[in-house]
This record gives C-alpha cells, structure tokens and sequence, in this order.
C-alpha cells in the first residue's frame, strides 16, 4: 500500500501529492508491529516486507530508464537493476533505527530514522552512483505554492516535513508508537508549513529588471538523426530558423537545448608535432563551423547572444597532468577529453565554455572509475561517446554583452540537484537556463519529472528558469515555481519570452544543503550515544512498555 499511495503522489504518475503525508504510514506500521511488540523478542525480516513496498514506488516511477533503444541486458541494468538498488539503499535509514530503538526506546528511534533519512537523501546527491529523484521533497514539484519556504530549506525541508506529517499520523493510528501523536501534533506538523507557504506565495513579488529572451525547442530525433545521419550545421540552421521570425533588437539570449552542436571531432598531427584541429575543440573554436555559423547570424541581432548545448572536446599535450577521464587518441602520444558542454557567444567574437559536472552514472559517467580504472563496457552509449566525460569543477556564469543578463548554464540532470544549482547563482547568475534533451527516454513520465523539478530550483533560488528541451517541455517559470509558455512533446518550437533577472541571494542559495549536513552530525552523534550506552552497561535494551492482557 505504501509503495502505492508515493507512486500516486509523485509527479507524472499521479500528482496526488497529498498522498505523500499518509504514503510512509504503511511502511511505519510495518516497523512499529515488528519492533514495537512489548517484551517479546524482535522479530525480524522488517526488509523483506518493507522491500517490495520500496521496489514498487521506485518501479512505477522510474520504470522509463528501460525505455532507452538498447539491447535488453542494458534496458534491464538501467531499469530493474537500478530501481531494485535504489530500494534497497532505502532500507539503510530503517536499519540505522533499529539500534537506537533498541536503545533508547520509540521516540528516540524514530528521531533517528527521520535523521538517517535526511543523511541518504543528502549523501545520495554526491557520489558517483547519485540517484536523488525520489526525494521526497520532490513530490511537491507540481504544488508549489504549498513549498515556497523552499527558499529557506531546500528540497530536503519537502523531506523533513513529509515524514514528520507521517509519523504524526503513525501516533494517531498507534498511540504507544510514540508519545507525541496526538491530533493537535499532526494538525500543526501539516497545516503550518502550509500555512506559511500560502502566505509567502500571494505575498511574493518578482524580484530584477525584465528582459527578452528566444527559447528554442528543435525536436531533432537523438537516435535516428541528431547523432548520426543530419549535417550539424543543416541541425543549426534549423534552430537558427526557428528563432529567426521572434528576433528583435530588444532580445539578449537566444537558449538552445544539450547537444544542439555536434561537429566531427577531426585531429592532425603532423611529424613535427604540430596539431590542426576542426570541429567544437576548447581553446580553438574558431575552428568550429557552427561557432563560425552562430557569429554570422548573430552580425544581425548585435545585442543578442546564443547559448547552446554542444558536444565538445579537449586535447591534451604530450606534457599535460590530464584527469582519469581523458582517453589516448589513437596513433598518437596524445590524450583528449570529451565533455557534455555549454557554449555561450556573440557576435564579437567572445566566446565562454561550461562542462556539465553532475553526470549520469552509466551514460556519462563510469563509477569510480579513478579507482577501478576504465570499463567502457559497462556503459551506455547515448550520444556517440562512451567512458567518462570531463567535468569542471567551479561552476561558470555567462554574461550577455551588454552586461544586463548573468545566465547560469545548468546542463539536464545537474537540475535535479538544488544546493549545485545554488553555485551557479552565488557566482553571480540572475537567469537560470537549463539545456536539456529529454528525447532519450520516449514519451514517458521522466521528461514531465524532469521538467517539474525545476519549478522547486525556482523557489529555492527566486531566479526564473528557461527550460530549452530538444523536445518537450521547453518553458518559462517564474521566481514562485509557476509554469509559462510550455511548448508540447514532439514538435519543432520556439518562443519569445520577458523573463525577470534577479540578483538578490535567498537563504538556502547563500548557505546550501545545511539541512544534510546537521543531519550527519546528529547521526554520528546518535551513533556515538549508542555505543557508549551499550559500553558502559548504564542503559539497557529497550523492548517497548509491556503488553496489558487485553492488548496481548
């Protein structure tokens, strides 16, 4: 049933996200009749019964990483596998309870279990295996104005709130579960927050100076076309186009989505050493035709600036420290990097470069690949390359010519991550711009998730957002999480907008995921009481009040 009621809540599969405030009850009620029984002994097989509950939120949610156009044995480890992982990682914050539990009694477990569940939620956000969709404070994605204090708290605040709703609502159903589910207690933990939400989404008001921008959404098929058989600069000029008839003098950033650029990387390296290059090379994109492309239109709309996606390349000289993540160019001495990457340029000829940093573990990324060294067999080929891609690692802002636009050039997944995003805007960013191509995984719900979990990283921030998607849904949402302009699956689009550029720091962008780390140091705390307890003999095991006849 808790596996049931989270998929109904959660975006795209459901929307329900009330459902979200009783969807943990089942799971705590497992718990409570396993480790809560009074003085006889603990049973235990608590994860095989709460597992499939887990595995079927996870399953239904995320069933669309199978959908990707590869063999089976890759459609099963992105999809089963990783759902099944992901349940499983879940139970970890149930068995950091246990001992506390034991320990201390109910109500002390239960602290430590919200605890540990902050902790995964905030570690799951920061290592190479990072999966942190089903957060939970992403349910709220499609109910903003019930999170405004996102600004404050970060998703991880949706989080801490939906489990306390959830255990005061274990109170009321099992008084002896602890001593503070009373009705007043889940009155409070619900209407509250909300409350206060309500209020601050009718009180906000925008913040920054308006400007223009043309978002263009190209709908150019990722596996039959943008990779393979299109001329890239045929694929440019038809964004180009699209963009063309809303062009004005008043416009300053022209959005384009992921990969937008894609040119042959070509490489010519003759017996004296020196190197000639053509295609999207970092330093030398004067060698690039579609650079050479966008400069040439661009010598019409003077103010304007474009920023795209591109597939983009580094090469190393024989005297170079490069990362773990180049790869030798063949026939040679030479290594080169490849990168998933922002290009942002103007007619004057400058011309910045961002590498997505936040990468997909099995796409772009190969785990602990510094570790383990390479193992490209293991990953998936979306996109025409395979094995690590190069990162960066300070997070880079791009300035429109005429200064009046700071865009943050946030790159697919790096939207899902709201204290990263956050580095972009202390860097200076006023407009956030996330580049995305949501082609990959079909019509299913991930690209609708995907699209709504930016309306939180507009709330946390205050910065209204440009989704530019190579297809559905590119949009406009605004410093409250509100949705503009959405264009549809599957079509060539492209729209102009007035967006507001905001320069002022909210809470949680100055400060960060301060919720997980207070968590972390509450469980080694918690963690430290327990072995001390149990060391020096002073505390007991704690088995729960006994059971009166009547109850037995």
């Amino acid at each position: 049933m808790g596996g049931g009621l989270m998929t109904l809540a959660w975006p795209a599969t459901g929307s329900i996200a009330s459902l979200a405030f009783v969807g943990f009850v089942p799971f705590l009620l497992v718990v409570e009749d396993r480790w809560g029984l009074g003085n006889k002994p603990w049973r235990r097989g608590v994860a095989w019964v709460l597992l499939p509950g887990l595995f079927l939120w996870n399953m239904i949610t995320t069933t669309w990483l199978g959908n990707v156009e590869e063999a089976w044995p890759t459609r099963f480890l992105t999809g089963f596998l990783v759902m099944l992982a992901n349940s499983a990682l879940m139970l970890l914050p149930f068995a950091f309870m246990r001992p506390v539990r034991r320990t201390f009694g109910a109500l002390p477990g239960w602290f430590a279990f919200v605890d540990a569940w902050l902790c995964f939620e905030h570690l799951h956000m920061d290592w190479d295996l990072t999966w942190p969709w089903l957060t939970l404070g992403n349910v709220f994605a499609t109910e903003p104005q019930w999170v405004q204090w996102y600004e404050y708290t970060g998703h991880l605040g949706g989080s801490l709130w939906v489990l306390l709703v959830n255990l005061s609502m274990l109170g009321l159903l099992v008084p002896r579960a602890w001593s503070f589910g009373t009705p007043w207690m889940a009155i409070a933990c619900l209407l509250v927050p909300l409350s206060v939400s309500l209020w601050r989404y009718h009180s906000y008001a925008p913040q920054g100076h308006e400007v223009q921008v043309v978002v263009v959404q190209p709908n150019i098929d990722p596996y039959s076309e943008k990779f393979l058989s299109a001329d890239p600069i045929e694929q440019l000029d038809r964004m180009l186009a699209l963009a063309e008839p809303l062009m004005t003098e008043a416009v300053k950033v022209v959005v384009m989505p992921e990969t937008a650029l894609q040119e042959r990387p070509q490489v010519d390296i003759d017996r004296d050493g020196a190197v000639s290059v053509a295609g999207l090379w970092e330093g030398r994109m004067d060698r690039s035709r579609s650079v050479s492309r966008i400069k040439e239109w661009l010598r019409a709309y003077p103010n304007a600036t474009v920023l795209t996606g591109m597939s983009a390349y580094k090469l190393y000289d024989k005297t170079d420290d490069y990362p773990v993540s180049a790869r030798p160019l063949r026939g040679t001495d030479r290594h080169f990097d490849a990168s998933n990457s922002a290009l942002f340029v103007n007619e004057l000829g400058e011309v910045g470069v961002y590498r997505k940093s936040k990468l997909v573990a099995g796409v772009e990324l190969l785990p602990f690949e510094e570790f383990l060294g390479s193992i490209e067999a293991l990953s998936i080929d979306l996109g025409g390359t395979t094995g690590s891609l190069a990162i960066q690692e300070e997070r880079s802002v791009f300035t429109a010519v005429d200064g009046s636009v700071r865009v943050a050039p946030v790159i697919c997944y790096e939207s899902v991550f709201g204290a990263y995003v956050g580095g972009y805007v202390r860097n200076g960013a006023g407009l956030i711009a996330v580049l995305t191509n949501d082609g990959w995984w079909g019509d299913t719900p991930g690209y609708k998730q995907h699209k709504e979990y930016a309306r939180l990283r507009a709330i946390e921030h205050r910065r209204d957002v440009l989704r530019s998607a190579n297809t559905g849904i590119s949009c406009v949402i605004d410093q409250r999480g509100d949705v503009s302009q959405a264009t549809g699956w599957w079509e060539p689009a492209a729209f102009l907008a007035t967006v507001r550029i905001n320069s002022e720091l909210t809470f949680f962008s100055r400060h960060g995921q301060y919720l997980g780390y207070l968590a972390l140091l509450a469980s080694f705390l918690c963690l430290m009481a327990v072995l001390v307890a149990r060391w020096m003999g002073t505390i007991g095991r704690y088995h729960g009040p006994a059971r009166t006849e009547a109850e037995s």
